[in-house]
C-alpha cells in the first residue's frame, strides 16, 4: 500500500495536526520518508539551488534553481536530488486552498530573476510567524505572484483557472459519469467551444484531451497501488469498454495497461 502523509507526517517537529505549515527545505528529512508517497495536502516546492528530478505521477521534471513545483493530494511524488539543493516548501490542506482560490492545474513554473527577491521576501516572512498567527493572507500573495508568471498578461486567468479546477473535479468525481463532453460543459455553464477554448489556453490541448490525460494518470496510480483489475479500473474510470480504455491507455503511456502493471506494481 503507498504510504500517505499528512503535513505533521512531513514535519514531526510539529506539536499538532496543522492546516498548512512553510519551511526550508533543508529541514525536511527526506532519508525518513518512504518514496514514492502519496501526501493529503497541497504543496508549493521552491528550489533554489541544486538539481536532480522531481518525478509527479510518473513524469519526471528537472529541478533547476528558481522552478516552482505545484502539486495536488490525488498525485503520486518521488524526488532525487543532490544534498546541496536548497529551497522552500509550502504545505496547505484541500480546505485552505478552497478558502484562498488557489487552484493548481500546472506541475510548474519557472520563476523570473525579477520576481525573486520579492517571493524570497514573502516566505521568510511566513517562515518567521508563529503558526498559530495565521500566514493565509502571506500564502495568497505568493500564490497570487506566481500566478502571474504562469499566467502573465491574462487580465481574468483567476476565474479560468477555477473553472478549469471545476472541470477537473467533475472528471474525477467518482459520484459523475458523464458520457460526453456537452455534458461537462453544461455542468458548468458554458458552451463546448468555451471549454475547449479554455483547456486549449491553460493546459494546451482540447478538453476532451485534457480529460483522458486526466484518466490516464489516475489509471497508472490504480494500476500501481491498488489491488484492482484492468477491467475494474476502466469501469472505475467511467470506461465501459475495457479495451477502448487499453487503446487510450497504450497511446499515452507508450506500455499496454497489461505490460504497465507487470513492470510498475509492487
Amino acid at each position: 500500500m503507498l504510504k500517505e502523509y499528512t503535513i505533521k507526517d512531513i514535519c514531526p517537529a510539529l506539536s499538532m495536526q496543522v492546516l498548512y505549515h512553510v519551511c526550508p527545505l533543508e529541514k525536511i528529512d527526506q532519508l525518513r520518508l518512504y518514496w514514492p508517497h502519496k501526501r493529503n495536502f497541497h504543496s508549493i516546492t521552491w528550489f533554489t539551488e541544486g538539481n536532480g528530478q522531481n518525478i509527479i505521477d510518473f513524469t519526471e521534471y528537472p529541478i533547476v534553481p528558481n522552478r516552482v513545483f505545484l502539486t495536488s493530494p490525488e498525485q503520486i511524488h518521488n524526488q532525487q536530488y543532490n544534498n546541496s539543493t536548497k529551497g522552500y516548501v509550502l504545505m496547505f490542506d484541500n480546505a485552505v486552498a478552497t478558502q484562498l482560490g488557489i487552484t493548481i492545474n500546472s506541475p510548474y513554473v519557472d520563476l523570473s530573476s525579477e520576481k525573486t527577491p520579492l517571493l524570497k521576501l514573502v516566505i521568510e516572512n511566513m517562515i518567521n510567524k508563529n503558526v498559530t498567527s495565521g500566514i493565509e493572507i502571506d500564502l495568497s500573495y505568493f500564490y497570487s505572484l506566481i500566478s502571474e508568471e504562469m499566467h502573465e498578461g491574462e487580465p481574468d486567468h483567476k476565474e479560468k483557472s477555477t473553472l478549469l479546477s471545476q472541470f477537473k473535479e467533475l472528471i474525477l468525481s467518482k459520484n459523475i459519469k458523464f458520457q460526453s463532453m456537452d455534458q461537462y460543459a453544461n455542468s458548468l455553464h458554458i458552451s463546448l467551444s468555451s471549454l475547449n477554448d479554455l483547456c486549449q489556453k491553460l493546459v494546451g490541448s482540447s478538453a476532451k484531451q485534457f480529460l483522458l490525460e486526466l484518466k490516464i494518470a489516475e489509471a497508472k496510480r490504480l494500476l500501481v497501488y491498488s489491488q484492482l483489475s484492468i477491467s475494474n479500473i476502466a469501469y472505475h474510470l467511467g470506461f465501459e469498454d475495457a479495451s477502448y480504455f487499453a487503446r487510450i491507455f497504450k497511446k499515452k503511456a507508450i506500455l499496454s495497461p497489461s505490460v504497465f502493471l507487470e513492470r510498475f506494481r509492487r
